[in-house]
């Protein structure tokens, strides 16, 4: 079974409410432990950074006044929900209520691990795959899991890789993720594995 982890990930939360941005940065600039990066005139959504977690301290949100909120640097996916009501206390402070219901989106995953081979075939992949010109030590491979949904495996020859553009359904994201990589471990790397 092919060994992962989490790596990075981007949710993305839809309050259905309209944010008054310029007002929200003003406010969350006196909160001492809130950080954030607010320039309409460079980027329309406000960036907040905090310690959402002890463990991963480079999460960050981006809010746009649509009500959409982008969550990334997420490592651990169990950590979403008090994220969110993370979000929800810090907006209560500055007289803010979010709304109860909320729609939650899986925007993309970004895993690295091992496959069960040690030793790939680097030359041959990226001959098969038409991918003779790529500069870095691993080699990219699209893996189409549908017709219009892929997702991009970075092979190393150790058998390391770094896979990005998973999207699941929040309640299935494991084994989504396992689904995925032992796919594309017997459909691909299995070929190109040197004994």
């Amino acid at each position: 079974m092919v060994e992962w982890r989490i790596t990075n990930s981007v949710f993305t939360v839809a309050f259905n409410i309209v944010l008054p941005l310029s007002k929200i940065a003003e406010e969350l600039q006196n909160l001492r432990d809130i950080s954030i990066d607010y320039n309409p005139s460079r980027f329309s959504g406000l960036i907040l950074y905090t310690n959402f977690t002890k463990e991963n301290k480079k999460i960050k949100i981006i809010i746009f006044s649509s009500g959409l909120m982008n969550i990334t640097g997420l490592k651990n996916i169990e950590k979403l929900i008090s994220i969110i009501e993370k979000i929800r206390e810090i907006f209560k402070r500055i007289g803010i209520d979010l709304p109860e219901a909320y729609e939650l989106k899986v925007t993309n995953i970004v895993i690295s691990g091992k496959f069960d081979y040690d030793n790939i075939d680097l030359d041959k992949i990226s001959s098969d795959f038409d991918n003779r010109n790529s500069r870095f030590p691993g080699i990219p491979i699209p893996y189409y899991i549908s017709e219009d949904y892929k997702v991009t495996f970075n092979i190393f020859r150790n058998g390391r890789f770094v896979c990005t553009g998973i999207k699941s359904d929040i309640n299935n994201i494991e084994q989504t993720i396992n689904n995925i990589v032992n796919s594309f471990q017997e459909k691909v790397i299995k070929k190109y594995a040197k004994q």
